[in-house]
Order: structure tokens, then C-alpha cells, then sequence
């Protein structure tokens, strides 16, 4: 069965860089769009390259509908973070396979939320105000301070965090943060 997808596009060098990538797979009928605030989107799966998280985030949140993100494949962890029913990623150099699989996916958004409620992350009320605070700006000593905790808590707490939520920086774990914090970016897990 084809999949009718949506190709969606800002300019010429996006659309033909997704043309080369996604006509390789013979599931698909593609339609290319150029994408505007007044794109009107008939239910079908869409497909959009964004070049970085923030592009991706205002794509999420423009479309509405299913939605593949490929992007350059740097940052693919961060990128991971937007994937919920709704919403798949994809570097632009994955396989043919691990695409069609995103984008089966994609047009069974029921399996997804089976999937996540069983890998949903749950922090402790101690490990969100530890997130809270770094979101705000503090460093390890000043949440340390702020939350009458030693620093070495703190990282304890950190760590905690980092495995549970898959990141592995700081500065990732803001960005998962901020994403999870959205009304659309709740994965299952409180957070």
C-alpha cells in the first residue's frame, strides 16, 4: 500500500534534497508543498526538513498533523525528543528501512502510545526542582544553595536525571526540559 505523504517545503533546495531522499521509497505517493502559515493540510502524513531544534519546534507546532522531521543528523538525540504519536525523526542519511519504519509508524498512532506509556519517565519532586532551577539559569552551586542541599546532591541528583531521561549534557538535559515542558511535548512521564 502507498502512503500518501505531504512533502512540505520552504524552498527549492529543501524540497529536491527530500524529492532525492524520499523517492527512493517505493511506498510512498509524495506531494510537494510549499509550506506557509496558510498551508491547508488534508490529514495526510507530512514531511518537513529543519535544519535545527528550534526549526523543528516551530514545525511541530505549525503543522498539526503526523509529521516526519529529517534533519542533517547532528543533534539526533536532541531531535529525539520532539517523537511522540504525532510526531517522528529522522537524519537525512538514516536507512531505507528505519525510514519506512518511522513513517509506518506515523500512520499508527495508537501503537506509539502503548509503546511510551511503557518507557515514560518519572522524576522525583527533588529531581524537577533540581531541572527547574537549571532551565531558570543556576549552576550546581547555586541550586545547591537555593534548594539547602549540598552541591555533591545536586550532582548526585543530575546523574539521577541524566539516565533516566537519556541525556547526556547539561545542556541537552535544558533542551529536554524545555521540550517536555511544552503542552505538546508531554511524553507520558512527569517531568
Amino acid at each position: 500500500m502507498k502512503h500518501p505523504i505531504t512533502l512540505l517545503y520552504h524552498n527549492p533546495i529543501e524540497r529536491e534534497r527530500l524529492l532525492a531522499r524520499l523517492s527512493r521509497l517505493a511506498t510512498l505517493r509524495i506531494t510537494s508543498v510549499r509550506y506557509s502559515a496558510h498551508s491547508v493540510l488534508d490529514g495526510e502524513l507530512c514531511v518537513c526538513w529543519c535544519a535545527d531544534l528550534p526549526a523543528a519546534l516551530s514545525a511541530k507546532e505549525a503543522v498539526g498533523e503526523a509529521l516526519l522531521i529529517i534533519h542533517p543528523g547532528h543533534c539526533d538525540q536532541l531531535f529525539t525528543l520532539l517523537e511522540d504519536a504525532q510526531c517522528a525523526t529522522c537524519p537525512l542519511f538514516e536507512s531505507d528501512e528505519v525510514l519506512e519504519a518511522k513513517i509506518e509508524r506515523l500512520t499508527r498512532p495508537e501503537a506509539y502510545a502503548e509503546e511510551s506509556a511503557e518507557t515514560a519517565i518519572y522524576l522525583t519532586a527533588r529531581e524537577r526542582d533540581v531541572v527547574r532551577l537549571l532551565v531558570s539559569g543556576l549552576d550546581t552551586a547555586q541550586i545547591a544553595s537555593h534548594l539547602g542541599i549540598k552541591a555533591t546532591t545536586v550532582v548526585a541528583h543530575k546523574k539521577h536525571i541524566f539516565l533516566k531521561s537519556g541525556v547526556k549534557t547539561t545542556a541537552q538535559l535544558v533542551a529536554w526540559a524545555l521540550i517536555r515542558s511544552r503542552p505538546d511535548g508531554e511524553r507520558g512521564g512527569r517531568g
